[in-house]
């Protein structure tokens, strides 16, 4: 099978801030923004696979642990399993609006993917309605040996997310 991937890395946050003094008003009108698009391939700036998951649920006090290097998915009517060399993006999406069940990223018990987060046992919340998006464009974080599982965990309330990875086949 011949593939194409063309994606993109985009986020923006914006701001307009005012504030009197006196009678003077000062303000600040202002965003800051990433937009990198990745062309198909191996090398920087490139990506070549993607795997994604909507609308997943996860019970409070329970945990799913994603394979880097062996990640499934249906497509177009097959299964297919991607092993990733590198990730270059990462986008986990807590879809609960209320309550107070939250999402920790990280942390598995074995072979643990921590190369964006730091030190092995370090995790990020994702916070109800909150979005976590790590990204590096150029280089990815590889996915070696001893350094392939990525666990994420619901605490406090069940969950509903959705999550997508982006990045280098391990095959390319």
């Amino acid at each position: 099978m011949t593939t194409h991937l063309r994606s993109t890395i985009q986020v923006q946050l914006g701001w307009t801030w005012r504030d009197s003094t006196g009678t003077n008003v000062v303000a600040n009108s202002n965003r800051l923004q990433l937009n990198q698009e990745l062309e198909d391939g191996n090398g920087a700036s490139q990506a070549d696979t993607v795997w994604d998951a909507v609308e997943q649920s996860l019970n409070a006090g329970s945990s799913t642990t994603f394979s880097l290097d062996a990640l499934e998915r249906d497509l177009f009517g097959q299964t297919i399993t991607l092993a990733l060399a590198s990730v270059k993006a990462v986008l986990v999406v807590n879809r609960n609006t209320s309550g107070s069940g939250h999402l920790l990223l990280g942390g598995a018990a074995s072979d643990e993917w921590h190369a964006p987060l730091g030190n092995a046992g370090d995790q990020v919340k994702i916070m109800p309605g909150a979005a976590l998006l790590l990204a590096c464009p150029q280089t990815g974080w590889d996915v070696a040996a001893g350094a392939t599982q990525l666990k994420l965990a619901a605490v406090a309330d069940d969950v509903i997310f959705d999550m997508a990875i982006v990045g280098v086949a391990a095959t390319s």
